[in-house]
């Protein structure tokens, strides 16, 4: 039998409640939640623990109470819904808890709008940076957002705005289920500079628009939709070499990559669209690329992409350890910055160091049997078409060496 029966209560209070969820209340030794919840259930006259007095301290007098059993948590909704379900599993055991959900905000805003959202996506910035937002928006076309606070439907949408990610319907949907019910649909620009005070109780439903995504560019975008520093047109790893070297990165939606000596920020960027859920490190020393670097990022409405400005291997220590490292550019420091990114990089995780010259290859390849690592070397050679009078030829590129190393346990 559960210790916890976690019920959700609807905006609406007992009208929409089950007589299931109204007698887990009237049994209860121990009533927990907020006190707007429990104004639907005056008849209660036992314990009641207020979660507005520090969620940390409430926590643990429900673990406390838990004990002895016959305790209710309310909560808003579906409590397993970006609610206190899961943070109770985790503290209790889910054997120990039961629920009895009501409708969650996001079932009340689709029905309101007449939206199947069977393939919809779940967002919550409740709590959270909405760094990496836009990037997780790239993966479906109809999202429910949860706001907070700080994350107003405003903050989110100027957000939008400066990552390129316009292409939405934005519907603020609030005090859904209650009597002041209301929903509102915006553009992202509108959104983004409207001072409607909207009530806290409130949920963005968006609907893309267009079929644009990455800020257009796609994923494994063509050169020339990235920035670069100029003259030098080739601060860049060009797109064969740079799709090559993300296969063999093996980059999951989770991972933290580095990219270190960044250029132009086209494999940091690149390594986001696959990561995007994860967090990319672009290092660069060079004050001239910064500026095409973060133009780029926003281009590209890669907001989980962090442009970190410093010299390898000494900014290194800042960041959190790697799952898949590419080295671009040394600046003569290789074999240091080697020895930092192996000590760093997580048990399976992957390197691969792009080479130009005989001398970058050397470095490498000494390091590499100093340490007794295995390794495997590409030599890509890629030539492209370029015309001549009436005619096409080959124009060859700079052949590249790429390193590859996997760290084992």
């Amino acid at each position: 039998m559960s210790s916890i029966i976690v019920v959700g209560v609807p905006e609406d209070g007992c009208l929409g409640l089950t007589s299931r969820a109204v007698s887990a209340v009237s049994q209860a030794r121990v009533v927990a939640g907020h006190p707007r919840h429990l104004e639907w259930f005056p008849q209660f006259e036992g314990l009641f623990l207020d979660m507005t007095q520090g969620f940390s301290q409430w926590m643990n007098q429900v673990v406390d109470e838990s004990e002895e059993g016959d305790v209710v948590v309310l909560a808003s909704g579906d409590p397993l819904f970006f609610g206190i379900g899961a943070t109770l599993n985790k503290r209790v055991g889910a054997e120990a808890v039961s629920f009895i959900p009501s409708l969650s905000s996001a079932q009340l805003a689709f029905s309101r709008l007449s939206l199947p959202w069977s393939e919809a996506r779940f967002l919550s910035c409740h709590g959270r940076e909405l760094k990496g937002f836009v990037s997780q928006m790239q993966q479906g076309d109809l999202f429910a957002v949860l706001t907070d606070s700080k994350n107003t439907p405003q903050a989110i949408a100027r957000h939008m705005q400066q990552y390129n990610e316009t292409c939405w319907t934005l519907t603020v949907c609030e005090q859904l289920g209650g009597v002041n019910e209301q929903l509102t649909v915006f553009s992202v620009a509108d959104l983004a500079k409207s001072e409607v005070g909207f009530d806290p109780l409130n949920i963005l439903v968006a609907q893309r628009t267009e079929q644009q995504y990455w800020g257009g560019n796609g994923q494994f975008a063509d050169d020339e939709s990235f920035l670069k520093r100029m003259p030098q047109n080739g601060l860049i790893t060009k797109q064969a070499v740079r799709n090559l070297a993300l296969t063999t990165l093996r980059i999951n939606h989770l991972d933290t990559v580095w990219d270190i000596g960044a250029g132009s920020g086209s494999i940091a960027i690149e390594s986001a669209k696959l990561g995007w859920k994860g967090q990319v490190f672009a290092v660069e020393c060079n004050p001239d690329c910064f500026d095409s670097i973060a133009a780029n990022i926003q281009a590209h409405g890669t907001d989980n992409v962090q442009l970190v400005k410093g010299k390898a291997p000494d900014v290194l220590s800042e960041l959190p350890a790697p799952n898949a490292v590419f080295i671009g550019g040394s600046r003569g420091a290789m074999d240091a910055i080697l020895s930092e990114v192996w000590a760093r990089l997580e048990i399976n995780g992957r390197l691969v160091v792009s080479a130009v010259t005989l001398d970058t290859v050397a470095e490498i390849y000494q390091w590499a049997k100093g340490q007794a690592l295995a390794f495997d070397v590409q030599l890509v050679n890629i030539s492209q078409t370029k015309p001549l009078a009436h005619y096409l030829r080959y124009q060859a590129e700079n052949p590249i060496h790429l390193f590859t190393l996997t760290k084992s346990a």
